[in-house]
Order: C-alpha cells, then structure tokens, then sequence
C-alpha cells in the first residue's frame, strides 16, 4: 500500500471518498467489491479523528431493547457477527455485567426478559467456524457473584447482575487499516493528508473536488462521477462553501469523552455502572433514569466511558481539556467512590465529535442520533452527485456502507450485486480458528520469538504478521524490539513507513502500531522509532525534533 497521489488526477472515478475514518474506509471497500472505480482521500492521517475515540467495543445492541429498536438490535448483533468473521484477529468475545437492583426497571426479572430477547433476534449469532468466537446465552447472575466480580458497586442496594457477550477489537486503528489495505489490494486510490478543498461543480452536479496535498503543498484536480463524503462533524463543510444560498442545516455536535486508566479494575468482564447523575433519554420506552458509564478491561488497562457533551464550537477546534477530564473522572468516581481513581492513573484520553439529534429541554443531556443518514444533496440541495453520511457507531460501519452503496449504484447506472463484504476476509484475516492458528504461529516462531511477541504480531496484523518480518530482510536487528518493556518490532517501523503511508511520527505510534493507544510510550521507545523513520524519510535534525514534540504534545489536554 503505497501513497501516489500523482494517481488521483490521472482518471476519473466512479467514486470518491472523502474522509479516512472507519466509515471512508468501510465504503471505499464496500465500493471496490462491487467492481468501481475508488479513490479514498484523508486530510490528516487515517483514523486520526472521530474514529480513534473508541471504547473498543463492538455491540450487538442490547441497550436498544430499552427503545423496543429491535431492528436497530438486530442490525448490530449482524455486523457483529460479520465483524468477528472477517477480521477474526481483532475481533475477540468480551462478556459484560449489568448490576441489577430492585424488582421494576432495572430488577433482574426485566433484565432476565431483556437478554432472552436479546438471543432469540441473535439467534444466528454463532454461525461461524471458530468456537472462540461463540457467544453465550446470557444468564442472571448472584448478588454474591457480581460483588466479587466487580466490589465497586453499591453493594446495599445491589441484587445481581445480568451477563451477556459482546465482542472486543484489539486494536480499533488496525481494524480500520485492515480496510484501507483491503481497498488498496483491490484497485482503490488511498491517500492519508489530501484535503477536499472545494467541490467541482458542473451545471449544479459534483464532479468531484480540488485538493492539496498537504506533504508536498501541490493543488490537484480529483474528479468522478459520485463522490461521497463521510467526514464526520465536518460534513458540511465543503457543501456549504459550493452553496451561497445558507439552505445546508448546520449537524448539530456532541463530544464524546473516553478515558484510559492505567489500573486493571476489572479483569475478565466489562460493567455497566449507573451513574449518579439523571439522565433522562426522551425516546425511551423504559427510562433507567441515569446513564450508564461502562468499564472495560483492555490490555493492562481500564478503559472508561462515555461523556457527552453539547458543542457549539467548530469542529477543528475541538481539544479535551484538563477540566473535561476531571468533571468526569468525578462523575465516574461518585458513581464507585471505592474505585477512587486518581487523576495520575489516567494516562490517555479519547476525544472526538459525534452527531446528536438534540438536548433533553429539561436536563439539557445529549440525544445523540440513534440511526444512520444518508444525505442526498442532489434531492436535497440541488447538488446532484454528492451523498453524505452521518452516523455514530463503529459496529455498524461496514452495514452503512453497503446501504450507502445501494443509494449509489443507481446513480451510475448501475446494478448493485449480493454485498461480498459479509464473507470477504480483510487483510490479515484468513484464520480459520483464531486460537488454533495463534499456537501454530507460536510454535513456528519459537526459534526467534517469545511467545509474546509472536502472540503481539498475529493479534495486530493477522495472519499478514510474516509481511512485517520480511521488512528485515536478512537484517537481525529489525528483529529486535524497540524497546525491552514493548513487544514492537523495529521491523514495524520500516513496514509503517514503507508500505503503510506512515509519515509522520505519530502515525506510527497512535495508529500503525500499538505503542501509543494507552499512553505516553517513554522517551526511550520515541526515540528509538524517531530514529528509525528519520533514516526512512530522511529527516533533519530539527524536523525529528518537531516530530517527537508534536508526539509528545497528543498527550497533554488543552
């Protein structure tokens, strides 16, 4: 996968993607499979915005049944499914605990109801190959069972706990390069830090977009015949430069706030805590009455979320700030107050922007939207060729797509065949039995590899892991880990850069490695890949400078 975007002006093309996030990189693939011509185009880096904010968790919608949504539930215990088939090494079964109190809304006895509801529309749920990847029925469990499980919660109150499985990514940065790659091998054109700039506009159609290339400062002309934005909060930022009219609805935002606790609070299960504050959800049949903060164990770590929050301000603009941090570091703590987790502990923080539908008038909680939108300009705004998608959920990414391409196929044409992304494997993921492969690989690389190291590259490049060693090319050294307290291969350097469109320094660490997902990685580990990719690109002394500086800088709230 190499980075040409001399490519992008030498043809034209069925259709163009704007925007390298999880839905660009699930319809560019969607696209590529029903035989187009694609281009994907990323303003900054992929995966660098919105879809970085991840809890990691791919759901099968249980928390929708509390709408009755049993569509909504059906759609995602689906993409769920699909998900853990064609990327088995980074989709892996994660069981969660809802604590149960009292005996109306949120007894065990509603929550026993709930999660029989929740099998019988997952009733294919298991239909794949690999035993690692089957989901249980889900059960009620003890009072006893869940305090031990979890003694944070508010034990007087508490009698029980409703168990359920849903799934985990390993990494949601690879999952989505496990996308671009697909595409890529296929025939798309995808580039990272190209940004649309205005549209081309020929007698009210979009024909496609000027842009720039914001490595070399050249101004490029990209044209096809549809062109498709999934940019996120900046939806309509483009669109609203090629109308002069105001008609084009500003997307009303929230931010969403996550956060990374260096503490295992939870070993094996993740939980539902209520939290203290009232939440009152308008489009709710049954209404809890407050929010449930969710806890998940990943790696060595706690991951915590969500916060949201009405935002007003532009989209670019948009930082975390040390006291969004601790406003919910507060809540989450007044929600366990036996947790008591330290504001040192948090040692990352996930930011971003998602669409809400509104405010609740009275309590001023965010309604984020609950289903995805497809936006025609052409029936909509008079700008024919141009379709934009606005969603909130990374489960279900790959089923916007294949809607998005519906909509799509006729505007070229076309017919649009049975979707192949359901059963085509991505790259990285021809395993048959997850497990059963991972001892295999273990085996045969025991000679040169702990078992951590071999069980670190099936888990984040699947079974294209041997693409990565053949980067040392008879060089032992690339071998070698980068540092001794982190399993990454100096080889992963040299594969980020050369055949990932690594290109600056924290792409490598946020997003084409796992170094820097859960925190700072230390100077030592900084150096060492700065060192690396500065003899690959080669940088000067002071642009190496800038480049670990600006590593360093992600991690500090505004």
């Amino acid at each position: 996968m190499k980075r040409n975007p001399n490519a992008l002006a030498q043809t034209e093309f069925d259709v163009l993607v704007i925007g390298g996030g999880i839905y660009g990189a699930t319809i560019a693939w969607e696209a590529v499979l029903q035989g187009l011509r694609v281009a994907l185009i990323e303003k900054n880096d992929f995966a660098s915005a919105t879809s970085a904010n991840s809890l990691k968790t791919i759901h099968g919608g249980l928390r929708y049944l509390q709408h009755l949504d049993l569509a909504r539930t059906r759609e995602s215990i689906v993409e769920r499914r699909v998900l853990s088939a064609i990327a088995p090494h980074q989709i892996h079964p994660l069981s969660c605990i809802m604590p149960t109190y009292g005996h109306m809304i949120k007894g065990p006895e509603v929550m026993r109801i709930g999660l029989l509801l929740n099998d019988l529309i997952g009733f294919d749920r298991n239909r794949l190959n690999d035993p690692e990847k089957h989901l249980p029925a889900g059960k009620i469990l003890s009072k006893k069972r869940v305090a031990d499980l979890f003694p944070y919660f508010d034990i007087p109150n508490l009698n029980g706990g409703a168990l359920w499985t849903d799934a985990q990514m390993f990494n949601s940065e690879r999952l989505l390069l496990s996308f671009i790659h697909s595409g890529a091998e296929r025939g798309a054109v995808v580039c990272n830090y190209i940004e649309a700039t205005d549209l081309l506009v020929d007698n009210n159609r979009v024909v496609g977009v000027e842009a720039v290339d914001h490595l070399s400062g050249e101004r490029l002309s990209i044209r096809a015949r549809v062109t498709l934005s999934a940019t996120g909060p900046w939806i309509n930022h483009l669109v609203q430069r090629a109308t002069s009219n105001g008609s084009i609805p500003r997307v009303a935002l929230s931010t969403a706030l996550n956060l990374v606790v260096n503490r295992r609070l939870t070993e094996h299960y993740a939980f539902g805590v209520p939290s203290k504050k009232v939440f009152r959800d308008a489009d709710a049949v049954f209404n809890k009455g407050s929010r449930l903060l969710f806890l998940s164990p990943w790696r060595g770590y706690t991951l915590v979320g969500t916060d949201h929050r009405p935002f007003a301000g532009e989209a670019q603009d948009y930082r975390v700030t040390e006291e969004d941090i601790l406003a919910f570091l507060e809540e989450v703590n007044a929600a366990m107050p036996k947790a008591k987790i330290a504001r040192e502990e948090v040692t990352f923080f996930y930011g971003g922007l998602l669409p809400m539908a509104g405010t609740n008038a009275k309590t001023g909680d965010v309604q984020l939207e609950k289903h995805f939108r497809l936006l025609d300009y052409g029936r909509e705004h008079g700008l024919e060729g141009l379709i934009g998608v606005l969603s909130v959920k990374y489960t279900t990414a790959r089923g916007v797509a294949e809607s998005a391409m519906r909509q799509v196929m006729p505007k070229l044409g076309r017919r649009m065949s049975r979707s192949a992304s359901r059963t085509t494997r991505l790259w990285g993921g021809e395993i048959d039995r997850f497990n059963d492969y991972m001892e295999t690989q273990i085996n045969q690389q025991s000679a040169r590899f702990l078992p951590d190291i071999t069980r670190h590259l099936v888990n984040t490049y699947g079974s294209c892991y041997t693409k990565v060693l053949q980067m040392a090319n008879g060089d032992t050294c690339a071998l070698e880990c980068l540092a001794a307290s982190t399993p990454v291969l100096q080889a992963e350097v040299i594969f980020a850069v050369r055949e990932e469109m690594a290109v600056h320094l924290a792409d490598l660490i946020l997003r084409r490695t796992e170094l820097g997902s859960a925190g700072y990685p230390g100077d030592s580990v900084v150096e060492a890949c700065a060192q690396i990719m500065a003899a690959e690109l080669g940088w000067s002394v002071e642009q190496k400078r800038k480049e670990i500086a600006a590593v360093k800088a992600v991690y500090r709230p505004a």
